[in-house]
């Protein structure tokens, strides 16, 4: 999924839905273009001209303990040299209905890159990787056997991956969304859910379907270093993911403030431009 500057979910579905408006009502649209189309970004990413980009997400904990945490962005080339506009390649992906292709060519690349790591310094702590994954590969039946296969192929931990849907793609996708995550979890890796901002009896529903951690909607992060409403509120939703078993992750942190009243609220994980901003994979040390 492509790295975008940070706001929030809402304007992320928002923009998201203007852009395959536009990639679908485009002239583009007719079979002759969109064979093309996908053609060109099946060779794209045959040509490794993609680039993996990684954010960390840091532990809120006092003692600072276990790997290190990264969501993983996908940013195309000809955006990074300006020959296209940024933010256009996912929606036309989206269209030609390719983005399984780059799920998957996304968990082979960063496994790829982890076992080089590796193998040039053994003792390199391999991270945790967050993989964000699009709408139709819940119906890519073939996706955890690649995921199984390139984990076989890296010799790394399942547990290093984890990957993290919507709330929306599991309240939409239904069946294929939680068959996802049994499938992904059998396999030892983790699922995160993104956008929550609900009840302990959510949390709870999450937790039987498989999931570990959410990532809290910015509704409930918004103004907590301001508003002692905001800032109940988010005690509400960190007790109620507590109690249900999930560790919390908190998105769109710019502030030291913002990140103070999260230390005191409990969250365990931030994630922001006040913890770091994505940078290249390969400049990670």
């Amino acid at each position: 999924m492509a790295a975008a500057p940070e706001s929030s979910a809402e304007e992320k579905a928002e923009q998201r839905a203007e852009q395959r408006s536009d990639a679908q009502e485009a002239p583009a649209d007719s079979l002759e273009a969109r064979m093309q189309t996908a053609e060109r970004f099946t060779e794209a990413l045959k040509q490794d001209q993609f680039t993996l980009f990684g954010q960390p997400i840091a532990s809120l904990a006092r003692a600072k303990t276990g790997r290190r945490q990264l969501e993983i962005f996908v940013r195309f080339r000809e955006e990074e040299e300006h020959l296209v506009p940024p933010g256009t390649f996912f929606p036309i992906l989206e269209a030609n209905h390719l983005t399984p292709l780059l799920d998957r060519w996304e968990v082979q690349k960063v496994l790829r890159w982890s076992a080089e790591k590796r193998h040039a310094k053994p003792d390199w702590q391999i991270p945790s990787f967050n993989i964000n994954l699009a709408d139709d590969t819940f119906h890519d039946a073939g996706f955890p056997r690649h995921v199984l296969d390139s984990l076989f192929e890296s010799r790394m931990p399942p547990d290093r991956l984890w990957f993290e849907i919507t709330a929306r793609q599991l309240f939409e996708l239904g069946a294929p969304a939680r068959k996802m995550i049994a499938s992904l979890k059998g396999l030892g890796c983790a699922v995160a859910v993104s956008d929550f901002a609900g009840t302990e009896t959510d949390a709870r529903d999450y937790r039987a379907a498989g999931v570990q951690l959410v990532k809290l909607a910015a509704s409930v992060v918004r103004d907590i270093d301001k508003s002692q409403k905001a800032m109940a509120g988010l005690l509400g939703v960190n007790t109620a993911c507590h109690k249900a078993g999930l560790q919390t992750i908190a998105q769109f942190v710019e502030t030291t403030e913002t990140l103070t009243a999260l230390r005191k609220a409990g969250v365990d994980y931030a994630q922001g431009f006040r913890i770091a901003v994505p940078v290249p994979l390969a400049l990670l040390n």
